[in-house]
């Protein structure tokens, strides 16, 4: 039988280089299965090659289903269908199937380089068409929604403008409610009236151009108002009180509607505003306190826990070291020990404990055999009791279990007699 030779399987380092640089140009390219250790240098390729090819807009006609690790034969229809589709994209760098399947990185380098070079050249072409396309689709989807976002921006600053220069009452009319409208004359002097409470004189004026004394028109309606700023008596709270409860409503309406008004004036206001500001400094303050001392109730309790598990430790510490110590002087104790004493002892120890296996054994047989008898005995004595004093085989039979019973409890009291000075021999 022949000897099987060792063979020395060297590695070209200019293929080796080759296929490093090639590796990387995929990678630095974008193909990022080149990083996976388990695939063989001929998987990654292929792939790699297909990966580029596609990117460049041009089919591979691969199974979808790739197995690595394939046969002789499926690696060649591979790199066939691969160099078809690389002489159809005019690649100026002529390779093989062979090649491609034997791995030479001299002759697959340069294609790679140019198919990357081709992939690089293709996003640059297609990148603007494909940011122009992300804006369009973005516009479509989300462009209502900004539009709404400003309309309803919009809209509340027209609230709040109309908010803040609504019309404010200035005056108001004491008999404007007891009067009833009959005439026209009254119906004009309503309508004065309230125009003067919401400050339009000058509308009055206009209208009044005609009349020979406007001015003393107007005194005589802001005679019969009061000012909505003084304040209301006694008296009238009262008379108001008495009234219909409409009236009342009323009042009370109008003024949540001057607290809200002078609210809002304020904050419009720097000092309102600074008074405001101020309030809530205020509350955050003492909610800020308020946490303060909770956090300070907390670290004390935690200190005081803090203290008792470090009391606690010292006294585990030190029992740790009375332990220690005691462990060392046994220690010292043993090996000042004579061997011979020693192994007597532990021989004394190792009968000692038979001897108590041995006596709790015999324990239980003893004290299984006893409630055995007791039980024979109850069943006897209810059967003596029905029976008479002759000389029958049942009381035959009780005098016999009688006297084992009486055996087997002299056996156990000798056994306790024997325990009991073997144990004071071993003490």
């Amino acid at each position: 039988m022949a000897m099987l030779g060792k063979f020395d399987v060297r590695e070209d380092p200019e293929q080796k280089a080759k296929c490093d640089e090639t590796m990387e140009l995929l990678l630095a390219a974008g193909y990022f299965r080149v990083r996976i250790k388990g695939l063989s240098d001929f998987d990654k390729v292929v792939g790699g090659l297909a990966w580029s090819t596609q990117a460049c807009n041009f089919a591979v006609d691969i199974d979808v289903l790739y197995q690595e690790n394939a046969i002789l034969g499926q690696k060649i229809a591979l790199t066939e269908r691969i160099v078809l589709v690389l002489s159809r994209m005019k690649c100026p760098h002529a390779i093989g199937p062979h090649q491609i399947q034997g791995g030479d990185f001299i002759h697959i380098f340069p294609v790679v380089q140019w198919l990357v070079k081709r992939v690089f050249e293709r996003r640059a072409d297609i990148g603007d068409l494909n940011r122009a396309y992300a804006l369009n689709q973005y516009v479509k989807q989300f462009g209502e929604l900004i539009d709404d976002t400003k309309s309803t921006s919009f809209k509340e600053n027209v609230e709040d403008i109309r908010i803040r220069h609504r019309p404010k009452r200035r005056y108001r009319c004491l008999d404007s409610k007891k009067k009833r409208l009959n005439n026209i004359d009254e119906r004009r002097k309503r309508i004065h009236s309230t125009l003067v409470e919401f400050g339009q004189m000058h509308q009055l004026l206009d209208t009044s151009a005609g009349n020979e004394k406007p001015q003393q028109d107007v005194d005589a309606l802001i005679k019969n108002m009061i000012d909505e700023k003084s304040k209301i008596t006694t008296q009238i709270v009262n008379s108001l009180v008495n009234q219909q409860q409409d009236t009342l409503r009323g009042i009370i309406e109008d003024f949540e509607e001057k607290e809200k008004a002078r609210l809002e004036e304020a904050l419009l206001s720097e000092s309102g505003q600074q008074q405001l500001a101020m309030r809530t400094f205020k509350v955050q303050l003492i909610k800020q306190t308020e946490r303060i001392n909770t956090l300070q109730k907390n670290i004390e309790e935690l200190q005081n826990k803090k203290e008792e598990t470090k009391n606690s430790a010292l006294e585990v510490k030190e029992q740790h070291e009375k332990l220690k110590e005691e462990l060392e002087q046994i220690e010292i104790q043993t090996q000042s020990v004579d061997p011979k004493a020693l192994k007597r002892v532990q021989i004394l120890v190792a009968d000692y404990e038979t001897a108590k296996k041995e006596e709790n054994e015999r324990r239980t047989t003893y004290k299984n055999e006893k409630n055995e008898l007791e039980q024979e005995i109850e069943k006897l004595q209810a059967r003596l009791q029905s029976s008479s004093d002759e000389d029958t085989p049942e009381n035959e039979k009780m005098r016999q279990i009688e006297q084992q019973y009486q055996t087997v409890s002299d056996r156990l009291q000798t056994q306790r007699l024997v325990m009991v000075k073997y144990y004071s021999h071993l003490q």
